[in-house]
């Protein structure tokens, strides 16, 4: 296992995220909002379109490099200053090396403003939201999830709410479907932001756009949660033109994301494959709803197209908020 994944499961279990930062940092973007901290419905982020920027860097480098190396036991051997200054040293690596920051921290901004715009009024626990552990499940870490997660539920707990929305469809599985699995309970309901998006279609407005999108289903949105139709019948309510590739909704080709951690290069190929099926359309826009979608699939297109890759988050913004 490369050693990398041992870095994040335990800035998971000691800090609540895969990279050690701090409360305040994950929910910056909520400044000025006032979201109030308990109510009927919590939004949810994880922390996770927050965190990928970091934690791709992180990756990409220490996936890569040699753990006998001076450089990786350098950067293992300083890490009790943590309990000294509360500086994670991969936390400022992966801090140095990281693109698209802005970008990726203000999705969680403009998903909260959509919602607001759509009749929603909603919580947030701020400084006290945790990530809800989907890396631990998907990289084997069973035990630490089992005790992991009832920390996650105490926090939903303190909100009062019956009704949480997820805006990365990991943490919708994870908290839906994985939780009662290792015991771990809740009394939410759990919706995805597609869904509340979708349950007030009739309100959105008219999008013009001459361009034309295509839509990538993320495998966690489709296949674990069965939302498909709803992407869709947003953008016709929308009145945008979309595309399909050849393999599309429960079939939907893989990003490339899950295989990033111990095989960088095989992960970057499949995404190089799946931006080629959804270029092959003649879309202007590649368009999905799931962070690690957008982040793989982003570093699968060419330089002078990065531009042509959209969440679904970003893309109604413009025409509901922007």
């Amino acid at each position: 296992m490369p050693p990398v994944l041992e870095l994040i499961r335990g800035n998971i279990i000691k800090y609540g995220n895969p990279l050690a930062l701090k409360g305040s940092e994950i929910s910056a973007w909520a400044k000025g909002l006032n979201l109030p901290k308990t109510g009927d419905l919590l939004f949810y982020t994880g922390g996770e379109y927050q965190l990928l920027p970091f934690i791709d860097s992180l990756v990409k480098t220490m996936t890569v490099m040699d753990p006998n190396s001076a450089t990786f036991s350098a950067l293992l051997g300083i890490r009790n200053i943590v309990n000294r200054t509360g500086l994670a040293p991969e936390k400022i690596y992966a801090s140095l090396l990281a693109q698209d920051k802005d970008r990726f921290n203000a999705v969680s901004y403009k998903a909260a403003r959509i919602l607001q715009s759509l009749g929603y009024d909603f919580c947030y626990s701020g400084e006290d939201e945790l990530y809800s552990g989907a890396l631990l499940y998907e990289l084997g870490y069973w035990d630490d999830l089992a005790e992991y997660g009832k920390r996650v539920a105490k926090v939903f707990q303190e909100s009062q709410a019956k009704t949480i929305v997820c805006l990365s469809p990991h943490a919708a599985e994870v908290i839906k479907i994985i939780y009662p699995k290792f015991g771990i309970h809740h009394d939410l309901e759990v919706k995805t932001f597609v869904q509340l998006v979708w349950e007030q279609r009739d309100k959105l407005p008219k999008l013009n756009t001459k361009e034309s999108v295509v839509i990538h289903d993320s495998c966690r949105l489709a296949r674990d949660l069965g939302i498909t139709e709803e992407i869709r019948e947003i953008l016709m309510a929308m009145g945008v033109e979309f595309k399909e590739p050849y393999r599309n909704r429960a079939w939907t080709t893989c990003c490339g994301g899950p295989n990033k951690f111990m095989f960088p290069e095989l992960s970057h190929t499949i995404a190089e494959r799946r931006v080629g099926e959804l270029q092959d359309t003649g879309a202007d826009l590649i368009l999905t709803s799931c962070p690690y979608c957008l982040s793989s699939l982003k570093g699968g297109i060419k330089s002078k197209d990065k531009d042509g890759i959209a969440d679904l988050i970003e893309f109604l913004y413009k025409g509901i908020v922007g």
